[in-house]
């Protein structure tokens, strides 16, 4: 049977017990035994029920049907302390001894959540509520407000600019100089709402004194496809002048409204406030949308719409399948001796990890839009949800007020949408490395998008790394250590690999063939060099080192965004493909890595390519029909794949070469005997170190 917050769970059986607010937090509350637990959980009641689940890994429920055993089925309440914690409910099984007292060993032990309606008597003990379903209604606008005025007033780590350059002096004021160059204006005209563009190339400038002060909302969102309303060189004065709200996309317009609703007057939307017609216009707010959404009052992300036709202000339906148990009601004495009602439940997923993933993380804009914000209001398909640098709140459910984040893995309620903040904890070229796994898995609608849609955040990065003392240098989409040359972070950064190669293809952008960027599908970054650290790394790889790189800039003024090309020369040792002798290989067609080791029943060079294109290569290489080398990045040493590298070939006899895939060693988990460590070390023997020059 389904049960919601309005059609609660209830019977005569958890109609037995009454909570007791006013007694102390060890306090059992209501005991029962085995006959009554069993009885109850064949009449289907559901709190009973949560005692039979709790005790699943001890005695399964044929057992405890017929079991001799003394057992004891208590329930305590704990009272709330918000933000941290919510009232709950404690189920606790215990075996009892013969003289009556209770055992050391818990046989079961499960928590339920408390939460109650406005209006009832229980509110004065539970501050939760079920969650709003209706993202317009009063109590949704006024957790919004309340979430915005909270993180401005009591967090100074969501004032700090997105560098933690500069603290910002009181709670609301922004930087002059990261005001948008265009903003929407909302205006209300005889009671219809318009928004009305000001700033560069319209009739009206920015107050910039005016927007520091009372600030503006940025909409983060899914095109889904062209824009019917679009700031072009000829709608820059018809916008100008002012167009109603109601002619806008739904998502547009459910943004204008309640950026109104919240008390902010100005909004910016990328489709109305970058000139789209204008190639110069675009690079230049492209490369300020670090300081737009670092510096926004509020990113209101429109996750659960596809396209912008769609919306995101409705209504939801109550999500019954994501209670794990109830919702249970039960009677209540309050602490005032007043008598009111509870629902106790427990969800399924309260993180909200397993859910389908919103719309809004497929698309590979929004990465750096939500990362590079300080607060968001995530209107996702089922609730609203506020997050912010350090804090995360619901409206409804168990997080009624910001609750400081504890754990960096629970950034926010809703996978993949969140600031950066945890993230700043390690180090930079891990940061950039895990959010190019998540980044290359999205949809770009261009495919020249590949670069500038990552610019913002990559040029954010920088910044962190100096602070660190690391110096970053960013080519074309790699973020290199150089702080130390023969250190292994710059090779991580080349070793890049792709999930699966025959849904992987070269696309038609400047980017060098060693970058990720230069490919369409999932990559999967570098991290696990050096393993051993009894390795002598500096006897090892002295002379493998990064001399010289090099790209060449679209546009001088964007550095982060879109190559014409790009070079590395790497001091390293090479081996011709056709040349190697006496090594089981193999080319992975599919990749779709889980693990770094594959099992195998004995060691194995394995060739991974690229692209399908690539695969051919290396096996006309194989054959000695196309002259294709194995480049050493990773020398020999007694555990691990290695030595491992870059797989290139000749460019067309320029003296250069391009990648094609990288290559590493498989091999026994159990079995890393003398020979084929032997075989391991041997392969770049006789090799002499050169500079290989990769385009």
């Amino acid at each position: 049977m389904i049960f919601t917050s309005k059609s609660p769970h209830t019977c005569e059986y958890c109609q037995q017990v009454t909570l007791d607010f006013g007694l102390s937090r060890d306090t059992v509350q209501f005991t029962c035994g085995v006959k009554e637990v069993v009885a109850a959980d064949q009449a289907r009641c559901n709190l009973f029920h949560a005692f039979i689940v709790s005790l699943e890994r001890e005695i399964r429920l044929e057992e405890l049907r017929s079991t001799n055993r003394n057992l004891e089925f208590s329930i305590r309440f704990e009272k709330e302390n918000l933000p941290d914690f919510p009232a709950d409910l404690v189920l606790t099984v215990n075996e009892i001894a013969d003289d009556g007292a209770r055992k050391n060993n818990v046989l079961g032990y499960s928590r339920l959540s408390l939460w109650t309606h406005e209006g009832n008597a229980a509110t004065v003990d539970i501050s939760t509520r079920p969650y709003e379903l209706d993202p317009a209604s009063p109590l949704s606008i006024e957790f919004s407000r309340r979430c915005i005025r909270s993180c401005q007033n009591d967090h100074e780590q969501c004032r700090r600019s997105i560098g933690d350059i500069m603290a910002r002096q009181g709670p609301t004021l922004i930087d002059p100089n990261s005001i948008p160059s265009r903003l929407l204006r909302l205006v209300t005209k005889n009671s219809e709402l318009f928004v009305q563009l000001i700033g560069r190339s319209s009739p009206s400038a920015i107050e910039s004194e005016t927007v520091s002060h009372e600030g503006f909302a940025i909409l983060s969102y899914c095109w889904g496809g062209p824009q019917p309303i679009q700031l072009t060189r000829d709608t820059v004065d018809n916008l100008g002048n002012g167009i109603p709200v109601a002619q806008l996309p739904k998502s547009l317009r459910d943004a204008a409204w309640l950026t109104n609703e919240i008390g902010l007057k100005y909004l910016w939307i990328d489709a109305l406030c970058i000139i789209q017609d204008n190639v110069e216009d675009k690079i230049h707010e492209i490369s300020r949308m670090e300081l737009y959404y670092g510096q926004s009052t509020v990113t209101i992300c429109a996750a659960s719409a596809s396209r912008c036709s769609e919306g995101f202000i409705l209504s939801r339906d109550e999500d019954v399948a994501n209670y794990k148990f109830g919702p249970i009601k039960l009677r209540a004495k309050t602490s005032i001796g007043t008598f009111g009602s509870v629902q106790a439940l427990a969800e399924f997923d309260y993180f909200n990890g397993r859910r389908p993933p919103e719309p809004i993380i497929l698309r590979g804009w929004t990465l750096q839009e939500a990362l590079l914000s300080r607060r968001i209001l995530i209107f996702s398909s089922y609730h609203l949800y506020f997050t912010c640098t350090v804090a995360n709140a619901s409206c409804g459910g168990f997080e009624p007020v910001l609750k400081p984040r504890v754990m960096t893995t629970y950034q926010s309620r809703v996978a993949n949408v969140h600031t950066i903040s945890g993230l700043r904890d390690y180090p930079v070229t891990y940061v950039w490395r895990n959010l190019i796994n998540d980044y290359t898995q999205r949809y770009l609608g261009v495919s020249t998008d590949k670069l500038p849609a990552v610019s913002a955040l990559a040029s954010s990065l920088i910044p962190m790394g100096r602070e660190r003392n690391q110096k970053l240098v960013y080519l074309a989409g790699l973020m290199v250590d150089t702080s130390d040359p023969e250190n292994y972070s710059w090779r991580n950064e080349f070793l890049w690999r792709v999930y699966q190669m025959r849904s992987t293809s070269r696309i038609p952008t400047g980017s060098p063939s060693w970058s990720w960027s230069s490919l369409n599908g999932r990559i999967i970054t570098c991290s696990r060099y050096p393993f051993s650290s009894n390795w002598n790394i500096a006897e090892e790889t002295e002379d493998i080192r990064l001399c010289e790189y090099g790209v060449e800039l679209e546009n001088k003024i964007a550095p982060f965004s879109a190559v014409k090309g790009g070079f590395v020369k790497i001091h390293a040792r090479t081996k011709e493909l056709s040349t190697i002798q006496g090594h089981n290989h193999k080319i992975a067609t599919e990749s779709n890595p889980t693990t770094v080791f594959e099992k195998t029943d004995y060691t194995t060079l394995v060739f991974v390519p690229d692209t399908e294109e690539g695969m051919y290569t290396i096996d006309r290489g194989n054959r000695g029909e196309q002259r294709v080398f194995l480049v050493e990045l990773v020398p020999f040493y007694e555990s691990g794949d290695t030595p491992t590298g870059l797989i290139v070939t000749d460019a067309e006899g320029t003296g250069r070469y391009t990648r094609v895939g990288i290559f590493e060693y498989q091999h026994p988990e159990d079995n890393r005997n003398a020979e084929e460590m032997a075989l391991r070390k041997v392969l770049f023997g006789g090799s002499n170190l050169e500079h290989v020059h990769i385009v």
